[in-house]
């Protein structure tokens, strides 16, 4: 009998165990230019392969106001616009959860041009830009994708792939509440060094990573490159600004922004992977934050997985 009863817990822990989450964390170079329009083939091919049951993107969740605040009038043009175009369909556009849901059960090939007009107006509506954009894309590439690289992430990794493996909806987990704030107090600690030794040691940092660059640029690899864990830790002390030991206000603000966005990216990706159980998940981000949001993922949700590109 203690036998038996052995045998079915270790079968049960061995059950959990390989049902336990996971998330996949692809660092991405935004858009690249054209000498490197080819970067992102073999991520895209390595993610294929994956098979994610759910992709994030580096997007502010519909939701989230404090963001949206910040981005209506932030770096982005595209965002800008379509935070105007959401207020109008807002004021114009009666939406239908229901209706929306049994739109989204179709298969995309059964999907007339009146449905996708008003799924892109449902997903205005509440303010999804990834999905607003996502179907779109839909439209115009549908079945397989597009051929001729358009050289932004959105494009070769998470909508192409979306498309690929016929999921219905990505999903966005970022946060830029502070985003205005960090760029504030990030120029600030850059004018601040300006003739220091920690001006200096950012160029010796700039200029190693770009002499990593070179040769994987050259065959076609500058995206594996930037997965790789020695570029990934490069990036995060320069882009988050880790190198000046937070010699000023400015630079100790800045710091704390950048590591206050990771944390709620984090939480935001953790909380969602689990209220939907996703068992295997893969996220599209710049590569600068991957060390602080695997760091961030494995503390505050131990019970998912936290896979680097490199490590697929």
């Amino acid at each position: 009998m203690k036998n038996l009863l052995f045998l079915i817990i270790i079968f049960i822990y061995s059950f959990a165990i390989g049902q336990r989450k996971e998330i996949v964390l692809v660092g991405t170079m935004h858009q690249v230019p054209k000498i490197l329009k080819n970067s992102y083939r073999p991520l895209f091919k390595k993610s294929l392969r994956y098979n994610p049951e759910a992709i994030f993107v580096e997007t502010a969740m519909p939701d989230d106001s404090l963001s949206w605040q910040y981005l209506k009038n932030g770096y982005s043009k595209s965002l800008q616009e379509f935070y105007k175009y959401s207020i109008k369909v807002k004021e114009e556009f009666k939406f239908n959860k229901d209706s929306l849901n049994y739109l989204l059960s179709k298969d995309f090939d059964k999907l007339t041009k009146d449905d996708f007009s008003k799924i892109k107006l449902s997903f205005a509506y509440q303010r999804d830009y990834p999905n607003y954009y996502y179907y779109q894309y839909i439209q115009d590439y549908f079945p397989n994708g597009h051929k001729k690289s358009r050289r932004h992430e959105n494009f070769e990794l998470s909508r192409k792939l979306a498309l690929r493996l016929r999921h219905k909806k990505i999903y966005a987990a970022d946060d830029q509440q502070t985003n205005g704030e960090f760029h504030k107090h990030w120029r600030a600690c850059e004018k601040a060094l300006v003739g220091t030794s920690y001006k200096r040691k950012e160029n010796k940092l700039a200029r190693k990573l770009f002499l990593r660059e070179i040769l994987p640029s050259v065959v076609g690899k500058y995206g594996i490159i930037n997965n790789r864990i020695k570029h990934l830790q490069l990036l995060d002390s320069l882009s988050g600004l880790k190198y000046t030991n937070q010699q000023n206000s400015d630079c100790v603000k800045a710091v704390d922004y950048f590591n206050q966005r990771n944390r709620r990216f984090a939480y935001n990706l953790g909380t969602q992977i689990n209220k939907n159980n996703f068992n295997k998940s893969i996220l599209f981000v710049g590569a600068a934050h991957i060390i602080g949001l695997k760091k961030e993922l494995s503390t505050q949700f131990p019970n998912i997985k936290v896979i680097l590109f490199d490590e697929l």
